[in-house]
């Protein structure tokens, strides 16, 4: 007697829950025996369809981070352990990649830094957590750092006007770009009408976004 499209997809699914462990070492084997052409595939796959590919992470967004935050919550400590291992086996190469990176990238590195120090201390206004528009901005912030530092010779530093340690926001509207010697000579505090206007920017700032 034929069987529908629904009952052999149910005796796939049986036969895979029934053999799950010889299914998994058989997939394993196969990956590790073909490792360069499964790689060389993906690969020339990815090439030919990288628009295709673009224009699907761009209209699901919000999907693909949901996606990877679950699983990266529900798989942490795996991924934890995956990537120590990788690192402990390729050490010399991961820290050439990223010595390459962070020189090739030091305003994203720079702006990374003090967004991961603000997170800490929840001085990041939550509307602008996960603003793509907020995160570009700091990073020119920091890139024009790096331009007037190399323009003139002298070392500059991004600053908040009102400090994160005096309870300022980190937000691209509380930074300024001043040398590295004022910075480190200014107090951790600030007036109270600077305070003041600054939260006034950062409510106009909001309001404007959400028209």
């Amino acid at each position: 007697m034929a069987q529908s499209k629904e009952e052999k997809a149910a005796y796939r699914r049986a036969y895979h829950e029934a053999n799950r462990e010889k299914d998994n070492a058989r997939k394993r084997a196969y990956h590790e025996a073909n490792r360069e052409k499964i790689l060389a595939r993906k690969k020339a796959y990815s090439e030919a369809n990288k628009e295709k590919r673009k224009a699907y992470r761009e209209a699901n967004k919000e999907k693909i981070d949901a996606y990877q935050r679950a699983y990266h919550e529900a798989n942490r400590e795996k991924i934890l352990a995956r990537n120590k291992a990788y690192y402990e086996a390729n050490k010399e190469k991961v820290l050439t990649y990223a010595r390459a990176y962070k020189k090739a990238n030091r305003e994203k590195v720079s702006s990374l830094k003090a967004r991961y120090k603000a997170l800490k201390l929840k001085q990041i206004p939550v509307h602008l957590r996960e603003c793509p528009h907020e995160k570009q901005r700091l990073v020119q912030i920091y890139k024009l750092r790096n331009i007037i530092s190399e323009a003139t010779g002298v070392q500059h530093h991004v600053d908040h006007m009102w400090p994160l340690a005096d309870g300022g926001p980190h937000w691209s509207g509380n930074l300024q770009v001043i040398p590295a010697e004022e910075n480190l000579s200014k107090s951790a505090s600030v007036c109270e009408d600077t305070k003041a206007t600054i939260i006034k920017s950062l409510y106009t700032f909001e309001s404007e976004r959400s028209i």
